[in-house]
């Protein structure tokens, strides 16, 4: 609506849809009456926005309703195109997933090329901890079993368990039990999320709901014409003819 009020304030609005509501082949989302030069400005924005991120909602629901059985939480990664990140996170939450990560200011996040450039884990959260808030949390990557147990022995209190095989991650989750929060990432797919959700994770991470997406094909229908703007039309068709 806002968007519309932007390009005409005089424009009437009628929202036929609710954000997060199922739509059916055929449904009319909002009928909007303006200009007919406004129209035929503002429509092709206006539905690149709406398909990219009614895409993003429908692609995070299909994950949700599988992982829900399970009690795991479905999340976005940090993947997203910046300007329109923030609309990017809140499509995906109404599609009934967590936006984890808007930025690094979120949490200390120790990543594979921190810890190589240190040297080890403990060596990355020591420098970390000594310099950040005690009031963010520290989440490591750990790719390896090994990894993992030292990043207990720092007392962390989230693990990011990536791309790890399904036997690897079972283990990792006995390993971790309650000690910290465990959240599991790469390359999931919908195929995958039923198998990772049975070996007792806590959330998975899916970069692919912001960058990777299907649009959902929605269209713009001009309705009835007021005469004078078919007068105006027909006029401005002579003259360029």
């Amino acid at each position: 609506e806002m968007y519309w009020k932007t390009l005409d304030p005089e424009c009437e609005i009628e929202t036929l849809a609710r954000d997060g509501e199922e739509g059916k082949p055929g449904k009319v989302l909002m009928e909007v009456t303006t200009k007919a030069w406004i129209m035929s400005a503002g429509e092709r924005l206006a539905l690149d926005y709406l398909q990219h991120l009614s895409g993003i909602a429908t692609k995070t629901r299909r994950f949700v309703k599988l992982a829900e059985p399970y009690g795991v939480t479905i999340a976005d990664a940090r993947k997203g195109i910046p300007p329109i990140r923030v609309l990017q996170k809140y499509a995906v939450r109404v599609g009934g997933a967590r936006s984890a990560w808007y930025s690094l200011s979120n949490a200390v996040l120790v990543k594979d090329n921190h810890i190589e450039m240190v040297g080890s884990i403990t060596a990355a959260v020591e420098r970390l901890r000594a310099r950040a808030p005690h009031t963010l949390q520290i989440e490591v990557e750990c790719e390896t079993l090994d990894q993992v147990q030292e990043a207990l022995d720092c007392g962390v209190q989230a693990l990011i368990l990536d791309n790890m095989e399904l036997d690897t991650l079972r283990k990792a989750v006995e390993i971790i039990g309650d000690k910290a929060f465990k959240d599991a990432s790469g390359g999931v797919t919908e195929d995958a999320v039923v198998a990772i959700c049975e070996t007792g994770i806590d959330q998975i991470a899916v970069g692919s709901l912001t960058s990777s997406v299907e649009v959902v094909d929605i269209s713009t229908e001009i309705g009835p014409l007021k005469a004078s703007t078919k007068r105006t039309i027909d006029l401005a068709l002579k003259q360029s003819a």
